[in-house]
């Protein structure tokens, strides 16, 4: 008895997770002649005070060492808190999952608790299979009246986008809290069915800050921002999430400026989130400086830079071809500033490509340890932008090999690289297999780059035969690089017909008119230049410097 209240005193005098190891390592020593229910009894009284102490992972993996030297423990309450514990840090769902797995085999049975936590880890992996067998389990362990439970199910389903069977538990429930409408209210907006969405919005009595952040952000992420904007406006507690969505939505529609006004409204200082969102909107609609300039004053007020505020500070560097800055940013990475994510690797090589470092490109690539079709096809276009066709058309068929299946992007980068090297029946042959084998619906792009290397090559003819029988999908950029290639060779009858169709296409742009003139001077036809000059003259478009024509 003494020695019980002893060990129960060692026990609560621990405070820290050092000084818990050094309870445990005394437990071994004096627990080892006690009867085994002794042993469970103090080293379970033990797991719960580390289960307290498990901010750190690496707590959590001493947490679930300890549990490990208790093989067919008993206790409910002990599985429930190590699930519990390993739910709150998301590298360990997929553990928090087996962890119930091996207790439904060891016979143990869950409460209520046990099953709410493991729902919440299948919702948010998302495990659909192994949520269903939970709710197998729940009906069979008589919780499906339990309000937790119905609430825990109703959220998986609805975040692993089954809504139908989320709408199911939903209806089913006698008594729905402001949590169980939420979650629904967050499933419809999820998948964008934003009409019941907002029919459970306005149907429900007491609303929260997830239930309006849920509904902007869904409209948001469905592009209809006038909406969006209204929800906004009226919104008392706006927050972090609010503020990315409306950012973010904005950026969809290019509309830099309201994102601004949004961003601008933010208390300050903003969050890293809402300033990667501003940075990230600013890059990808060719406001590198402002992005540029975002990046900086993050790093000036010490604001975490996130993947995405990374990723959109090296694609506007690319934008720029900025070599300082490129190596500015390279040596942020270097100092540990973000992970360095193959999604942030992948933006390296396009950025050292743009700035003309392909070496640096390649090292970037070969040092990845994972590399995913948006990689592979970033080396490709690297290699294609710097003459090195051969290489990037070995790559192509290294990334086949490996198992990858190629999307639009690559085979523009492999299109380009023929056409660069004038590879004509090499580029023709890979265009037949993106849509005879794989199945891709050529872009524009696509067709822009057959139509340059068939006209590089003087077949015009055979150029033009393509864009007609494709007349829906070619662009101005087709018809200009097909007009570009008439002035090459002097074919005034086919320049003619492409600046017909890019003078209905884009009749402001000066760069067309001054290829057609020049088509016609190269064939001595001064006349009808001088017309085309004069025509130039009388719309009041001034000529683009040398080397800025959109077509050239």
């Amino acid at each position: 008895m003494e020695s019980k209240h002893y060990l129960m005193q060692l026990l609560n005098a621990a405070k820290t997770i050092d000084h818990l190891k050094q309870t445990h390592a005394l437990f071994l020593k004096l627990l080892r002649q006690q009867p085994p229910h002794h042993y469970h009894y103090f080293m379970g009284r033990l797991l719960h005070q580390v289960l307290r102490c498990t901010g750190e992972k690496t707590n959590l993996c001493y947490a679930h060492q300890l549990f490990d030297t208790m093989p067919n423990c008993p206790s409910s309450f002990l599985w429930t808190s190590l699930i519990r514990a390993l739910l709150s840090h998301q590298a360990h769902l997929h553990h928090c999952i087996s962890t119930y797995s091996r207790m439904h085999q060891n016979g143990v049975l869950p409460s209520g608790f046990t099953f709410s936590s493991i729902l919440s880890a299948c919702g948010r992996v998302p495990a659909l299979f192994e949520g269903k067998q939970v709710h197998a389990r729940v009906m069979q362990s008589g919780f499906h009246g339990n309000k937790i439970v119905q609430t825990a199910l109703l959220d998986m389903y609805a975040k692993s986008g089954c809504i139908s069977d989320a709408r199911a538990v939903f209806d089913g429930m006698d008594d729905r809290d402001v949590v169980a409408w939420t979650a629904m209210v967050c499933g419809y907006a999820k998948v964008g069915m934003m009409v019941d969405a907002q029919w459970l919005f306005d149907k429900m009595g007491e609303r929260n800050s997830f239930t309006w952040t849920a509904m902007v952000a869904g409209y948001a992420n469905c592009e209809d921002m006038k909406t969006a904007k209204k929800l906004y406006d009226v919104m008392n507690d706006k927050n972090e999430v609010t503020w990315v969505a409306m950012i973010a939505g904005y950026g969809k529609l290019g509309n830099v400026r309201e994102a601004r006004r949004v961003f601008d409204g933010i208390p300050v200082p903003q969050g890293a989130s809402a300033c990667a969102a501003m940075l990230a909107c600013y890059a990808q609609h060719g406001y590198a400086k402002e992005a540029i300039d975002m990046y900086e004053k993050m790093r000036e007020a010490k604001i975490k830079i996130t993947e995405v505020a990374m990723v959109g500070a090296i694609s506007a560097c690319a934008q720029l071809r900025d070599i300082r800055m490129s190596n500015t940013l390279t040596g942020h990475l270097e100092e540990g500033c973000c992970d360095r994510t193959h999604i942030v690797s992948t933006a390296l090589i396009h950025m050292h490509s743009k700035c003309g470092n392909i070496n640096l490109a390649l090292s970037e690539f070969t040092t990845m340890r994972y590399r995913d079709v948006y990689t592979y096809s970033a080396m490709i276009a690297a290699f294609a932008e710097h003459g090195k066709s051969q290489d990037a058309i070995d790559l192509f068929l290294k990334m086949q090999k490996e198992g990858l299946k190629p999307n639009q992007v690559t085979f523009i980068g492999v299109l380009n690289a023929c056409g660069s090297s004038g590879y004509i029946e090499e580029g023709c042959r890979f265009f037949q297999i993106m849509t005879g084998v794989f199945g891709i619906e050529p872009l524009p792009e696509h067709y822009t780059c057959i139509v340059d290397l068939l006209g590089k090559a003087g077949q015009l003819e055979r150029a033009y035969d393509l864009i007609k029988q494709n007349a829906s999908s070619a662009d101005a950029t087709t018809w200009g690089s097909l007009l570009a290639t008439c002035r090459l060779y002097g074919n005034v009858e086919l320049g003619e017909i492409a600046a017909r169709h890019l003078f209905e296409i884009d009749p402001e742009d000066s760069g067309n008119y001054v290829l057609l003139a020049n088509t016609y001077a190269s064939k001595d036809k001064w006349e009808h230049a001088q017309e085309v000059k004069k025509l130039i003259s009388e719309k009041g478009m001034k000529k683009k410097p040398s080397g800025y024509s959109s077509i050239q």
